[in-house]
């Protein structure tokens, strides 16, 4: 067993080397599909030039990371979603700028690695799953470490299964996670999601987080 979990360690280890080396690559070349934002974000000055932003996503394993990356790029109902063990992207244009989304896995071999991806990220999400009560203490403390390793990183915190009969409510999660005792500084948003029944609400949740993701840049 203890071989076993050196191997994993080492695998998980290699993993993220590789993972960087593919974060730097394909945010220069990689692309799914490109998203174009409703024209009220044309607010942007023309003259202010943006280049790439990088969205780094994490949470715990099962929090919903791939199916937010998946709503954003469009594909969410078109195929099923498995843990990530590794890492996914994404890239989003705006009339600003492009987005490029980096989500790494959220299991506990990952999760190490996690605080040296944060320099070269302009926003962090932060994806809980609400209806995951006994784990919300971990999401906790994985999020605190996260802001003790760079306390000036802008962060949506996104509230993912908000639609299930278990989740808590927002005003709780804030509780849970502590937010109060966050440094002054730390530019935090929070915000729900639920899988919607119409393609409508779908939309509206997505615009949402949308306007808060360009807001915080």
């Amino acid at each position: 067993m203890i071989v076993l979990r050196h191997i994993s360690v080492a695998f998980s280890a290699a993993m993220a080397a590789v993972g960087t080396a593919l974060f730097i690559a394909f945010g220069s070349f990689y692309k799914r599909r490109l998203w174009s934002p409703e024209t009220e974000y044309l607010m942007f000055r023309e003259e202010e030039e943006c280049s790439g932003k990088q969205v780094l996503v994490l949470g715990l394993d099962g929090a919903g990371k791939s199916s937010f990356l998946q709503s954003l790029n469009g594909t969410e109902h078109r195929r099923s979603c498995r843990p990530t063990r590794g890492f996914n992207f994404i890239r989003l244009q705006t009339p600003a700028c492009h987005l490029d989304f980096l989500e790494i896995g959220g299991v506990e071999d990952m999760r190490m690695y996690w605080a040296d991806y944060l320099k070269r990220t302009h926003i962090l999400v932060y994806v809980v799953d609400l209806s995951d009560r006994e784990r919300l203490p971990q999401a906790k403390d994985e999020l605190h470490r996260l802001l003790s390793a760079d306390s000036e990183l802008p962060v949506l915190v996104l509230g993912n299964k908000q639609d299930k009969a278990e989740a808590v409510s927002i005003s709780e999660l804030q509780e849970a996670l502590s937010v109060s005792s966050f440094p002054n500084q730390v530019n935090l948003f929070l915000l729900s999601a639920h899988s919607e029944s119409d393609a409508s609400g779908r939309n509206a949740v997505l615009q949402k987080i949308k306007e808060v993701l360009l807001s915080l840049l």
